[in-house]
């Protein structure tokens, strides 16, 4: 099937001789638009810029015969003779601006787009100046876990490599699974790394599902929705520390600088007489509660709420977390574990 003009119309030719409207089979391929004598005038100031989809713009023709517009979408290596009809418009007085949303390859691959007009008679112009663009792309995150306990909601989350780097995270959270935005979910936090400690409340926490969207500026596709592991505190044990940051001294941050609050225990648990700082090394985020790997940086219980560590190097992935220790030697939950990282 192929696009000719007769007459002043445009039709689509069938190998069976049968003419149909052109907007009858919008769906079917097409090849290059043949420019009709008294049809409408091609659109001028055709553009295509990428910003969280593919943003398309064009100034409106003036001529009275133009009622509306055609946007065709095609890969770029494929030709033209394989575009789609994505898209239609109605008259614009002055500009037109459609946006692509859809959900294409995974990033890399060329696509042309270009618009024609429509006129009154049914009859379309030749299509305008195609534009190339690069769709850009990453992953969902993956591996996506939350934990509640005392209050402290940790979520985290692993970004595979492909794709772009993201320039930062946005945690979604609704009542009902899949978070998405047809179910009611909300923005509940940005993030700027794959690993975040909140303190909510007890039951407000476990009320909701959460997801995780990767920002490049571009957005990535829902991660899985998670619904946090509640873990239950031993009677007697104090409540975990929430760690505050790891941050840096000295010129070079050649010190880490580590800090804590109480927690759920603020403003101080009695029984809390200080507190244990434990160190991995590791790439990956480490499991707290299995100590077998971690360096103990403090002899005797820290009393304040941070401790330098002097040991670092440049280029290492250090990770800490603490713990609150009573007068008996009763030692919490481990605060969830923050990077460290200089480069």
């Amino acid at each position: 099937m192929s696009r000719v003009a007769i007459g002043t119309a445009l039709v689509l030719a069938t190998t069976a001789g049968l003419a149909l409207p052109a907007s009858a089979a919008q769906a079917a391929p097409v090849s290059a638009v043949t420019t009709v004598a008294s049809g409408p005038a091609v659109p001028a100031g055709f553009e295509a810029h990428y910003t969280n989809g593919v943003v398309l713009t064009w100034t409106a023709n003036k001529d009275e015969s133009t009622t509306g517009y055609r946007i065709y979408r095609w890969r770029t290596a494929d030709g033209p003779d394989t575009a789609q009809v994505i898209a239609t418009a109605g008259k614009v007085p002055f500009a037109g601006r459609h946006v692509d949303e859809t959900e294409l390859d995974k990033g890399g691959v060329h696509y042309s787009y270009a618009i024609t007009a429509i006129g009154r008679d049914g009859a379309e112009s030749a299509f305008s100046t195609p534009r190339d663009i690069v769709r850009p792309w990453h992953a969902a995150p993956v591996d996506v876990a939350a934990t509640l306990a005392d209050g402290t909601l940790n979520i985290r989350w692993k970004q595979p490599e492909a794709g772009d780097r993201p320039d930062h995270w946005l945690i979604y959270r609704s009542k009902t699974a899949p978070v998405r935005p047809e179910t009611g979910a909300e923005l509940f936090h940005e993030a700027g790394g794959p690993d975040v400690t909140l303190q909510v409340p007890e039951k407000e926490g476990n009320d909701y599902y959460y997801a995780v969207v990767a920002i490049t500026p571009a957005r990535s596709a829902y991660s899985k929705s998670v619904r946090p592991t509640i873990t239950e505190r031993k009677p007697g044990t104090p409540a975990a520390p929430v760690m505050w940051n790891v941050g840096s001294v000295g010129n070079q941050g050649e010190i880490a600088l580590v800090s804590w609050d109480d927690g759920k225990a603020k403003p101080g648990d009695p029984r809390i007489v200080g507190y244990n700082v434990y160190r991995w090394t590791s790439e990956e985020r480490p499991d707290a509660t299995d100590r077998g790997g971690a360096t103990k940086l403090n002899p005797a219980p820290v009393t304040g709420r941070s401790l330098q560590d002097p040991d670092v190097k440049d280029g290492t992935k250090y990770w800490y977390a603490v713990t609150a220790v009573t007068a008996d030697g009763i030692e919490s939950a481990p605060a969830a574990p923050v990077l460290y990282w200089t480069a």
